[in-house]
């Protein structure tokens, strides 16, 4: 099997992990639990579970902080852009829209990742660094995804009368899936050759985990402590999204990462969230279909990650 392939099948079962995010947290909204503790748990969760993952995989804490201190306020920094600026905004915003579409919405992510390329910079025979480009190429598909994510949103908006607080949300999304794809360049321009994608999650989990006992301090001042079903879920979610997918799609952009086509492909399977999340939707929450509009928005979305994926 080829990089690219590998890449592209590792991005897809990632995405699987990844939608699981979107209706658990829908399960948690809806039972009115607070959306700081939502975000916090599931990332104070996550670094118990990536510290056993690094040991059983031959790595130790000591050689993650080393890689740590070599960049320190960099990887500090944009620890926080990718993991607490990205999950924060998605886990108000699941207050006021569904699931699916929050996953729907968070497809601009492909968007913004490709033009945050320029921010990679690779290593040349010559020993110069040079910036890779944006692969034009890839835009027209990209166009269409976007295409997508805009009518399957537009079409659930359209018969609503008070969209305020939703269109809010929706810009919280946005904000969240300009983070994401920023802070891992920032982070993939730092780190260390020889380190493991699991050792890139859980050197991000260290930097990020203060933040994340702010974030848990303040929800308990506001709400007090969280009830056990929120606890039960956001472990739930900490070991399939917060784990499993992240170190899947980690790996999966390592495979890529000199290649900005095959990056980019890999970025696009996270629309396959969209699908996953619908049909979970569809089985645990006892959503209705989607509407003829929304499943042309899903079409378009699933049909520009396909040929993405599939283009030379």
């Amino acid at each position: 099997m080829s990089n690219r392939l590998k890449a592209i099948s590792i991005g897809i079962i990632a995405a699987f992990f990844f939608s699981i995010t979107f209706v658990v947290n829908e399960v948690m909204a809806n039972a009115k639990g607070y959306w700081g503790y939502t975000a916090a748990l599931r990332y104070l969760w996550m670094l118990p579970m990536m510290l056993v993952v690094n040991r059983w995989l031959g790595s130790n804490l000591a050689r993650v902080l080393s890689f740590i201190k070599q960049n320190l306020l960099a990887w500090f920094i944009w620890s926080q852009v990718c993991f607490v600026l990205f999950y924060l905004p998605l886990s108000w915003a699941v207050n006021y829209l569904p699931g699916w579409l929050i996953s729907a919405t968070w497809q601009l992510t492909i968007i913004f990742g490709v033009l945050t390329t320029p921010l990679i910079k690779v290593k040349l025979p010559n020993g110069q660094k040079q910036a890779l480009k944006i692969p034009l190429a890839s835009l027209p598909w990209l166009f269409v995804i976007l295409l997508g994510v805009l009518l399957t949103v537009a079409a659930f908006l359209y018969h609503l009368q008070h969209i305020t607080p939703m269109l809010l949300a929706i810009g919280a999304i946005m904000f969240g899936a300009v983070a994401y794809p920023l802070g891992n360049r920032q982070i993939m321009a730092v780190v260390d050759p020889t380190m493991t994608a699991t050792e890139k999650v859980l050197a991000m989990l260290l930097c990020s985990y203060p933040v994340w006992l702010l974030i848990a301090g303040a929800s308990y001042h506001q709400v007090g402590l969280p009830h056990v079903g929120q606890v039960i879920n956001t472990f739930v979610v900490a070991l399939s999204s917060g784990v499993i997918a992240t170190v899947l799609f980690f790996k999966a952009t390592q495979l890529a990462a000199h290649n900005m086509r095959d990056l980019a492909a890999v970025e696009a399977t996270q629309s396959m969230e969209v699908v996953f999340s619908v049909l979970l939707s569809l089985l645990f929450l006892g959503h209705a279909l989607p509407t003829p509009s929304q499943l042309l928005g899903l079409t378009l979305m699933v049909g520009g990650i396909i040929m993405l994926a599939m283009r030379e």
